[in-house]
């Protein structure tokens, strides 16, 4: 497990303890990813038969194949996926009975449209992220579109800086990026892969109507409501925006089903999927 730290060690011991003073049910990892290498298969050869393991993974296939431990796999009671786009890698490792599809949440209190909406003349376009971005279409949309603005919130070094239209936002706190959202008037994603993704989410709660690209798991979290763009076409990408640009009602409506698809995903809903599920690891 390349990504595996001396953090999530130190998590893993702590964790482990509780689990041998029979004060755990239930071992949730939250990111499979990093962390679950060493407490799994201990609790097991411990014989804790009380004590279940749940491991969530949220990275495309292409990147599981070379971060997630396939023999941990056989040690996990129940894995939790956040995109169906995962189920073909996990489902030769494990049962079917034992993965689990869960999508994931967001606050649709905190991120939330504008109480009314704002006309600040210029049309307003906003990225968020670094993970699986295609920075060089995202680059040359901004070249083909030097009319409208765009706002790019990383901390990667992406090679939009010698654009005029384009600002970029780095070390902004959470009540700035949401006042970000809601003062633009486009998400524009463009990505190299997906699962769940945190900004899609975000500028869905906030009411923006979405160009992104065209992958399964964006279809999962946004089945209506955006434009989806195949291939990562430069064209495609360009051409939305542009009829966007000019019809808001088209906007207004996309940014309604936006806002709806959020509120289907808001996170009291989500929990009570984990309630279920948490309830049918400690029945079986």
């Amino acid at each position: 497990m390349p990504w595996y730290k001396l953090n999530d060690l130190n998590a893993e011991l702590l964790a482990l303890r509780s689990c041998f003073a029979g004060q755990t049910d239930i071992v949730h990892f939250l990111d499979g990813e990093h962390s679950p290498l060493f407490l799994p298969r201990l609790v097991r050869l411990a014989r804790l038969s009380n004590v279940r393991i749940v491991v969530t993974f949220h990275q495309p296939p292409r990147i599981a194949r070379d971060v997630v431990n396939r023999d941990l796999l056989r040690w996990v009671d129940h894995v939790v996926l956040v995109s169906p786009s995962q189920v073909p890698f996990f489902v030769e490792y494990v049962p079917e009975d034992r993965l689990h599809v869960i999508l994931h949440g967001i606050d649709v209190e905190f991120f939330r449209p504008p109480a009314r909406a704002q006309d600040t003349g210029a049309f307003r376009c906003i990225t968020v992220g670094h993970w699986l971005r295609d920075w060089n279409v995202l680059c040359q949309i901004v070249g083909a579109l030097p009319q409208l603005r765009f706002d790019v919130v990383t901390g990667t070094e992406a090679g939009l800086s010698g654009f005029d239209n384009v600002h970029i936002h780095r070390g902004i706190d959470d009540g700035s990026l949401a006042e970000l959202y809601r003062s633009a008037d486009v998400l524009l994603l463009p990505l190299t892969d997906s699962t769940a993704n945190n900004a899609l989410l975000e500028g869905m709660a906030s009411g923006l109507p979405v160009v992104a690209t065209d992958l399964p798991a964006v279809r999962a979290y946004l089945p209506e409501g955006g434009v989806l763009v195949p291939d990562n076409s430069t064209e495609g990408f360009v051409s939305a925006l542009q009829s966007l640009r000019q019809d808001i009602s088209a906007r207004r409506a996309m940014g309604q089903n936006s806002r709806a698809r959020a509120e289907e995903l808001a996170w009291p809903r989500v929990v009570r999927e984990y309630e279920a599920l948490y309830a049918k690891v400690l029945g079986g």
